[in-house]
């Protein structure tokens, strides 16, 4: 702007303006890629006129040019040869063509567009689509701030022109200003350099003589000089802060009065803003002017009304607008002016004051200067208001000064703590300034009442004080460096404690970072010199969580603290800080010693177990209603301590036997302990008046709750049998064992709620009950439990004891003598089966260990059982089971029919063993089978060859018994006694029906019995049968078969086993013989004859005989000359066969 017009540098100087100005920095400087950042030079009030004076002094230095190109412009050929005169006055080379002014024209009508152009400063534009007169090339150059200078607009020889007339006139001047009239001229050589100071005094004389200097005014110092004796002075020092802190704070208070304003005038000009315009409904008549058609002349315009609403502006909320913005800008006027100078002196004295007082405190730590620092410090603190904290020049200088003079002064003072946070709780806005200089660790004695504080002064509204001021406990330091009394830290623990409470179970979000704190503080005093806290903590913990007045986070900070939070934790993979772990002297992992966990279980037992019947709500509703939220962490908590007892006393027991009484004591203590910690949790307990209502473990609705515990617990004793079950003897009693019997004893009343029990059924399954060996005390209890408990327990016990395997529980029945103890396991297995059968739900039950057990049935010892017990079980069967039974195709059906007959002695090899009462047991199944099939023949649920096919099985298993007894006759007597239960099912039947089955009978004997294994049915049928007629035909069928030609059995049989075995009733004895006439069973007929001779060898017998002979004679013959002598061949030759005798 200040370099003349035709100065021959002037393009060089817009050349690195337009360099600066339109510089691209790029992106790394926040700008877009192709912006530019001139614009930014001139962005404030002050500096924006200059662009349009650039813009001006541009246009100027155009028309400059291109009037100087007009002035000298070169003449044209015709004006005809120079002449001498005009070519002695020619135009010197240094001056400007007028080439170069016109140059210089389009030069600054360039850098003009180039001034204008908004485009370039938001690098939007594509510079070579540019027009021609932006000059693209040049553009793109400056653009890439190329520095290479615009010679071609330079006139160089005018340059060098002046150079020399600037060198020549300054030789002229140094000439001539030495040249002095007289004779000292040309005495002295000004030339030569000893002439030096001649030279310069000769100049020196040319001037005038020099005035002397100005008057002196005094100036008033624009700051005060800090009074060395305020220093040392607490009452001079503090009148000198306030009067300079008044100040300050009264413009602080101007400045948030405008700024209040502002925001005033701001809100109203919003609200006015949209009444400024409405609608209103206006009405417009427009004429449509008619030109006519067709000749025919238009009657007039035609007159349109058209109705609409139209914008209408309010004048008078215009002008309120008017006044409103004008008020703003005088607002933001006065905003924009710089502050008093009254202002800036208060801040640099008290600056300044400051400072000198830091800076002889350095040089003189006493006690005094100490004292003024620390008033200093709490005025500055006083004159703090939301004024000078809205302020922001005001906020920083009181931030600035107070930090300084607490650094200096307060901070780490044993004196300052108490004062300090009480003017810190008083105002609470303080606390941000004020809080970092809060050191109470530096006053040991008064850490305890400090906190209580804090904690007292704990709410919802003032969180963020709080926790500002918990930073500022270090707790470790203070432990470690002051090495506080049990007392003490005793008050500490239980004023966190109340800070938990305080807080609340369901925590505010603002609260949630001091709560953090206080969790950090209680861990750590927890740990700290361990266990001296230990019993406290536990008792404020448990008394707290049972009103649910903590967090379950401080459940979790606890559990780390103790090491048992999880693996992780315990391994102590976590990073503590230098001072923290400074203060601990135990490491997590062996925080709680053997002793101490026993004493946890013992003490937390003794407490859940008296909570329980504390109230009335635990008694209704259990310890799951308020202990809910902390489960998760409690199971964790009871989990680590059973696991550190069980493997402690595992581990002391190395060197025992197995099998030791030691082993078997510590088993059942652990059994007991474990059992007693979950019994308050999961257990139904009875109130000390016998009268009430028991009190149940949960409500139907805490089962997913309750479930946890049960699992636990489940898990508990699943460790106890793992790290026992090698301890221990094959038949001693194990975890599992123990549990169950336990679960006997509690679980199983009468009125026990389903959704206990479901709960307890569905987590002790998953138990490895496989490996469990039941007793007879385990048998008794569950047969007490299918007597009087709820189905759901028996259905449990049952499933658990069919997982069990019972070939290894009875291995020792395969003994030579086996123990009383295995006998009566076998017997209550058998029992336990038919118990269960029944069951569907065990059943059908996937991959059911009923089914695999019952499947077994063929490898076990059953010949133990003895008669009295398979009585009972077939008189369980008889009334629990139904007659279908026999008939059923179900597996558990078939297989338990298959049991009772294994048990009972049918088909089954004794390996050696006798079979204790296999006949009587037998007898006591076939009796219960024919029992069966009667009812179902007599219900008409069985059809008749369904009822034959039965029949057919019995008597087939009963000819393929083999009795236990060596006595022929006695094994006689066996087989008779089961033909003749088995032949009682033709007592039983209707008409119809035995006489089919009396055929099938006859035509089973024919197939199946030959020789000397017809006499016990021959026998037995003489026994059972109530009808006569069947008697004869099976009697008949009995002995023909005997003599039956096919069997090799038959050869060289003669008639007395026959006689022997025939029995006729004496009572129907004539009924009998008259219907073996006929029906022809002359076999009979002749073995009754035989035994009669046999009777009594006399003359008078045998003619009774013959005369009985000639009776039936009598009858016979006619009806068998009827038949042409058929009918008898075959008796007679069996007859003749059989006893070629004299009787004959």
């Amino acid at each position: 702007l200040a370099t003349p017009e035709d100065h021959p540098l002037l393009p060089l100087i817009w050349q690195k303006f337009f360099l600066l100005y339109l510089h691209r920095p790029g992106p790394q400087y926040g700008l877009p890629i192709d912006g530019c950042i001139g614009k930014r030079f001139f962005q404030s009030p002050a500096h924006l006129s200059l662009l349009n004076d650039l813009k001006q002094r541009l246009i100027e230095a155009a028309d400059f040019h291109h009037a100087a190109s007009k002035a000298l412009r070169p003449k044209s050929p015709e004006e005809g040869s120079e002449s001498a005169a005009e070519k002695g006055c020619r135009k010197p080379d240094y001056l400007t063509s007028p080439e170069l002014h016109q140059e210089l024209v389009r030069l600054f009508n360039v850098c003009i567009l180039w001034l204008d152009e908004e485009s370039f400063q938001k690098g939007d534009t594509y510079i070579p689509s540019l027009p021609k007169q932006y000059d693209a090339h040049r553009l793109a150059k400056i653009m890439q701030n190329q520095q290479d200078l615009w010679m071609e607009f330079v006139n160089v020889e005018r340059i060098q022109h002046e150079f020399e007339e600037a060198i020549n006139f300054w030789l002229q001047v140094r000439v001539e200003s030495h040249v002095a009239p007289g004779t000292l001229s040309a005495q002295i050589d000004f030339t030569d350099p000893l002439w030096a100071k001649e030279r310069i005094i000769s100049s020196l004389q040319k001037y005038d003589a020099p005035q002397p200097s100005l008057p002196l005014q005094p100036m008033k110092v624009p700051v005060p000089v800090v009074n060395p004796s305020s220093l040392v002075n607490q009452n001079e020092a503090k009148e000198l802060v306030r009067a300079n802190l008044s100040v300050l704070q009264h413009h602080a208070k101007t400045a948030a009065i405008r700024e209040s304003q502002h925001v005033a005038f701001n809100s109203e000009i919003l609200d006015t803003l949209p009444k400024l315009y409405s609608n209103r409904e206006e009405q417009v008549v427009l004429h449509l002017e008619c030109r006519g058609s067709s000749g025919k002349p238009c009657q007039g315009a035609a007159l349109v009304t058209i109705q609409f609403e139209g914008k209408y502006k309010n004048e008078a909320i215009a002008q309120q607008l008017h006044a409103l913005k004008k008020e703003v800008k005088l607002l933001q006027a006065e905003a924009t002016k710089p502050p008093s100078l009254g202002v800036v002196e208060a801040a640099v004295h008290l600056e300044n004051f400051i400072t000198a007082l830091i800076n002889l405190y350095k040089l003189q730590p006493v006690p005094g200067i100490h004292r003024v620092g620390v008033s200093l410090f709490f005025a500055m603190a006083g004159f703090v208001s939301d004024e000078t904290q809205r302020h922001p020049p005001t906020r920083q200088f009181f931030s600035s000064c107070i930090e300084v003079l607490g650094q200096v002064f307060v901070a780490g003072t044993k004196s300052e703590c108490r004062p300090l946070l009480r003017t810190i709780l008083k105002n609470r806005r303080l606390c941000t300034l004020l809080s970092p200089y809060f050191t109470p660790v530096a006053s040991p004695e008064e850490f305890v009442d400090l906190y209580e504080q804090v904690v007292s002064f704990l709410g919802d509204e003032n969180s963020d004080v709080v926790f500002m001021l918990l930073t500022k406990f270090d707790l470790p330091q203070w432990l470690h460096t002051s090495k506080p009394p049990l007392s003490d830290r005793t008050r500490l623990l239980e004023a966190i404690h109340l800070a938990l409470k305080t807080c609340r179970f369901e925590l505010e979000e603002d609260v949630s970072m001091p709560y953090n704190l206080f969790c950090k503080h209680w861990a750590c005093l927890l740990r700290y010199q361990f266990p001296d806290h230990y019993s406290t903590f536990l008792r404020l913990l448990m008394q707290s969580s049972s009103d649910q007045l903590l967090r379950p986070d401080c459940w979790k900070a606890s559990l780390k603290a103790l090491g048992c939070s999880r693996t992780a934790a315990r391994r102590g993979s976590g990073k503590e800080e230098a001072s923290e772990k400074a203060a601990l002297q135990t490491s997590t992992e062996t925080l709680l010693s053997t002793e101490q966990v026993v004493e946890t279980i013992e003490w937390l037992s003794n407490y859940f177990f008296k909570l329980r019947l504390s109230s009335r709500d635990f008694q209704t509703f259990g310890l799951f209603s308020k202990w809910a939220p902390y489960i998760g962490h409690v199971k964790r908590f009871m989990e680590y301590l059973v696991n550190r007892l069980i493997d402690s006393e595992a581990s002391s027991l190395a060197q025992e036997p197995v099998g030791s009484d030691g082993v078997l004591a510590v088993l059942q203590s652990l059994h007991s302990v474990v059992s007693q910690l979950f019994t308050p949790w999961i257990l139904v307990l009875q109130q000390e008046e016998s009268s009430k209502q028991p009190c149940y473990p949960w409500l139907e609705s805490d089962t997913p709750v309750a479930s946890q515990m049960v699992q636990l617990y489940a898990d508990s004793i699943g460790v106890l049998h793992e790290s026992f079950k090698d301890k221990l003897l094959p038949s001693q009693q194990g975890a599992l064992s123990l549990h169950l019997m336990h679960y006997c004893r509690t679980c199983t009343a009468p009125r026990m709620p389903e959704h206990i029990l479901y709960t307890l059924h569905t987590e002790y399954g998953r138990l490895p009950w496989k490996e469990m060996r039941p007793d007879q005390q385990l048998m008794e209890e569950f047969f007490k439990v299918e007597r009087g408990s709820p189905k759901s327990c028996f259905l449990f016990l049952g499933s658990v004891l069919c997982e069990v395997n019972w070939v290894s529980v009875l291995s020792n029945a395969w003994h030579p003598d086996p123990p009383p103890e295995t006998h009566n396991m076998i017997m209550c297995l058998l029992y336990m089966a038919v118990l269960l059968a029944k069951e569907q739900q065990l059943v059908t039950k996937e991959e059911s260990p009923l089914l695999n057990l019952l499947g077994q049935t063929s490898s076990l010892p059953w010949q133990l059982i003895g008669i009295l017990s398979y009585q009972n079980i077939i008189s369980y069967l008889n009334s629990h089971y139904p007659p279908s039974i026999i008939l059923a195709k179900e597996p558990a059906a078939e297989l338990i029919v298959r049991l009772l007959k294994a048990s009972a002695g049918f088909g089954a090899s004794s390996n050696g063993h006798v079979h204790l009462d296999a006949t009587l047991k037998c007898r006591a199944y076939v009796r219960q089978t024919v029992h069966f099939l009667s009812i179902l023949e007599q219900n008409g649920k069985i059809s008749l060859s369904d009822l034959e096919q039965e029949m057919c099985k019995l008597l087939d298993d009963i000819i393929i018994f083999n009795p236990p007894d060596t006595d022929v006759q006695a094994r006689h007597l066996a087989l008779s006694s089961l033909f003749t239960e088995a032949l009682m099912m033709l007592n039983n039947a209707s008409v119809s029906t035995a006489e089919s089955l009396r055929i099938a009978l006859r035509g089973w004997i024919g197939a199946t019995v030959h020789g000397l294994g017809v006499m016990p049915l021959l026998t037995a049928a003489c026994q059972s049968l109530a009808s006569v007629r069947h008697m004869a035909e099976t009697t008949e069928a009995c002995v023909t078969a005997y003599f039956n030609e096919d069997s090799p059995l038959s050869q060289g049989l003669g008639w007395g086993p026959i006689v022997a075995a025939l029995q006729v009733p004496e009572l129907t004895a004539e009924d009998f013989l008259q219907e073996c006439l006929s029906l022809g069973s002359y076999l009979t007929l002749y073995v009754f004859t035989l035994q009669r001779l046999n009777a009594e060898q006399t003359l008078a017998n045998e003619m009774k005989v013959l005369l009985t002979l000639s009776k039936w004679l009598e009858e016979v013959y006619p009806r068998y000359q009827r038949l042409g002598g058929r009918g008898v061949s075959t008796e007679a030759r069996i007859v003749w066969a059989g006893e070629p005798s004299s009787v004959v």
